[in-house]
């Protein structure tokens, strides 16, 4: 057949658009296209990490480990973001490590490399991980300084009374001589006096105390209009969280970062182009909020010009939404770096997963020419990868087929196949202030429970934390927020309780009366079965990797129904492009107790789909819908795995004018709705072994048993034709993309 240039590029972009790729990006993402398309302007990039400190900088209680672990893992994480998503030179990308990271040479490193280099109309970004403090001038102890603790930072003494910290003032008192209005600051560092340097599962990034000394010497801001919370900033400042709260670094499996840092980069390797700030903030603290609890709110900081920058990092992104890079390392093995993957999903994925990358020989058929040969194969606009290995962020990966081609240049990567052990565990961390009989009691404890793996806290990753809230010497709750650091009392304690990995308190979880380790675990067991329950759910979520076509649109119901939230897959906009970008809008609700709402769900792909509704709220009860038509006819139940949802349809859910409403106490609800081609046969099974069942369940129905429930999900998602060689189905889940799609809504509900 003759095919013609224009041709080749529109199967080549619904191709990839089948596959949940962008086509049209993956043309610009091609070094053809880049050097047309690079702008004049230049980027430049300052990254300053700091993990190992001495002693001197921060004070420590003997017992705590003083070094970070995760400030150059942010390094990293930014680098490979302004390469391969801003299109940063890596030449132009200044990194200061560790040693490295002095005060002076963070001083000479902003002067030459930004200062001195910028011009007018480039993009300026300065990043920062480290020890952030509170300091106290000793001209005015009454007011407290943000700053930055450089690996050379020390303590005031009678010997060396000044303080050798980088105060913010001085920091922006710099930037302000950078002469593009282009410029964007993050800060991945704290300024709370905790007392402590851990928070349950967390490393704290603060200073524990507050020093006081003299102004640095020399001293490069003033401290006139100075005070904390009133430094003005230029450009765009993204900070950790508010000054004097916490800002937290995880363990991951394998690696550690800042919660800052990591949620950041992943929000904005989805993130559409100009990407607006509230908005990747707000999704950037939804992400902390899943991983670890609500304490740690990201921000705008205050700025000098807040219209001079409208979006993060000054520049659209240049390569399409994707989980990471594949490099090849020789003709037949490529590496992959997988920071685009969320932390739960990445400890999990298995050998055998599939991944696509551009396939550069389908590049080289698209030539600048029209003409392409008559009656040629056009290749394959993807290549498929299987997962070999992986150790923490990074990957080993090997093509399927035999013989290809492999460019030498990064290429975005994107999931096909998601491969998940059956076994999957509830990861709990045992509190470092539980004292050593206790955690061997605990540990004792949880041996007979097969589903919950216990590990010391600050290990690794854990899903939720056991232990103790400290309460004051006269028996009221403690600060909330942190420990008292006041050693002269000691502290009696409450009883045992669950805790998100920061330390938020699971509701529900605690009483108010004192009760052995065993005791304490047997009654929390139901609430841990829960806790799996949600995880195993949460690692369904795939809307940016989902190859059906679909929008699922949250409406207040009234006179005139009003759109709150709209989300949709990455091959809706593809193949539907008026439609809203997958990466814009909130992701989190907030609604009053009274706030009434239904989904309205549209079906864009061309294949029917069956759909389910799971809403678990903030005590771990679960509730669940699985929509099927009204009109089947059938009286014995086997309606309900009937198609749900025919192609280019519109269903609401409920299909009622009143819609559904919070119930309960909740302060927070959590809701999946999830698409599939295939039927929900095994959930179904699930939710009938609670009870009757209607012939068509119309309203949401209480999971009794919610890990079965969660269980039995995934073996309806699971496709035995997606298996990878020499795995059972009895062994893992392999989920196709292709086949699904997982939405997430969050609601927070209002104390008004």
């Amino acid at each position: 057949m003759t095919l013609n240039r224009r041709s080749f590029l529109q199967r080549t972009s619904l191709a990839l658009g089948a596959l949940g790729v962008g086509g049209s990006s993956f043309l610009r993402a091609t070094p053809y296209a880049q050097a047309l398309s690079k702008p004049a302007r230049r980027k430049l990039a300052l990254l300053i990490g700091i993990n190992q400190y001495p002693d001197r900088a921060i004070s420590v209680t003997p017992g705590q480990d003083v070094a970070l672990k995760g400030c150059l893992t942010d390094v990293g994480m930014q680098r490979q973001l302004l390469i391969h998503r801003f299109g940063f030179a890596p030449q132009d990308i200044l990194t200061l490590t560790n040693q490295a990271a002095t005060r002076q040479g963070i001083v000479n490193a902003l002067d030459q490399h930004l200062v001195q280099q910028a011009q007018a109309d480039d993009v300026v970004l300065l990043h920062f991980s480290g020890y952030g403090s509170q300091v106290r001038w000793e001209g005015n102890p009454n007011l407290t300084y943000r700053a930055w603790v450089p690996v050379d930072g020390r303590l005031p003494s009678s010997d060396q009374p000044a303080l050798n910290d980088l105060l913010e003032v001085e920091i922006a008192a710099i930037l302000r001589r950078v002469a593009t209005p282009n410029l964007t600051t993050v800060i991945d560092a704290g300024s709370q006096d905790t007392g402590y340097l851990r928070w349950g599962n967390m490393k704290v990034r603060s200073r524990p105390i507050v020093p006081v000394g003299n102004l640095p010497e020399p001293f490069l801001g003033t401290v006139e209009g100075a005070r904390e919370g009133e430094t003005p900033w230029p450009g765009l400042l993204l900070r950790a969280n508010n000054p004097g709260n916490l800002v937290l670094e995880g363990p991951w499996d394998g690696f550690s970062a800042g919660l800052f840092t990591y949620a950041l980069t992943q929000s904005l390797w989805e993130a559409v182009a100009d990407p607006n700030p509230k908005l990747l903030i707000q999704r950037t603290g939804d992400r902390i909020q899943h991983w670890t609890g609500p304490d740690q709110v990201p921000t705008l900081g205050n700025v000098l010009a807040p219209k001079a920058v409208t979006m993060p990092y000054s520049l659209p992104p240049d390569q399409p939404n994707a989980v990471g890079l594949a490099q090849p390392t020789d003709p037949r093995t490529l590496d992959l770096w997988l920071g685009g993957l969320s932390p739960d999903l990445l400890h999990y994925l298995q050998p055998g997963s599939r991944f696509t990358i551009p396939n550069p020989s389908a590049h080289d058929a698209a030539t600048p020419t029209d003409a392409v040969a008559p009656n040629s194969v056009v290749p394959d606009p993807v290549l498929d990868l299987r997962l070999e290995s992986r150790s923490g962020l990074h990957g080993v990966a090997k093509p399927v087929m035999a013989e290809v081609s492999l460019s030498a240049q990064a290429q975005p990567l994107y999931e096909k196949v998601r491969v998940l052990p059956t076994n999957l565990t509830l990861t709990m961390a045992l509190d470092s202030q539980l004292k050593r009989v206790e955690r061997v009691d605990a540990t004792s404890a949880l041996a007979g429970v097969p589903f919950v793996t216990a590990i010391a806290a600050g290990e690794r990753n854990a899903d939720c934390l056991f232990g103790r809230l400290p309460v004051g010497p006269g028996g009221s709750p403690a600060d909330g927020d942190r420990f008292s650091s006041a050693g002269s009392e000691r502290l009696t304690e409450s009883s045992y309780g669950l805790f998100a990995p920061n330390r938020t308190l699971v509701p529900g979880t605690m009483l108010a009366k004192e009760e052995a380790v065993k005791t304490a675990l047997t009654r929390l067991t139901p609430t841990l079965r829960s806790l799996l329950a949600l995880k195993l759910v949460r690692l369904t979520q795939n809307r940016f990797a989902s190859g059906l076509a679909a929008l699922v649109a949250v409406e207040a119901v009234g006179p005139k129904p009003t759109v709150l939230l709209r989300q949709q897959t990455e091959a809706s906009r593809l193949t539907h492009p008026g439609l809203t970008d997958p990466g814009s809008g909130p992701t989190t609700l907030t609604l009053s107790r009274d706030a009434r709402f239904q989904y309205r769900i549209t079906n864009h792909s061309d294949l029917p789909l069956h759909v389910l509704v799971i809403r678990i709220n903030g005590q771990g009860d679960c509730s669940a819908l699985v929509v099927a038509p009204e009109d089947s006819g059938n009286t014995d139940g086997t309606q309900l795995i009937g198609p749900s949802l025919d192609p280019r349809q519109t269903l609401l859910v409920p299909n009622n004018p009143s819609g559904w409403g919070i119930l309960g106490s909740t302060a927070q609800v959590e809701t999946h709705i999830i698409l599939s081609v295939q039927p929900f046969t095994h959930s179904l099974e699930a939710l009938a072994a609670d009870g009757p069942m209607a012939s068509v369940q119309a309203d949401l129905r209480r999971v009794e048993q919610p890990l079965k429930f969660a269980q039995a999900l995934l073996q309806d998602l699971h496709s035995d034709a997606a298996l990878p060689e020499g795995r059972s189905a009895g062994d893992v889940y392999a989920l196709n993309h292709q086949q699904w799609a997982t939405f997430q809504i969050n609601y927070v509900v209002s104390s008004s």
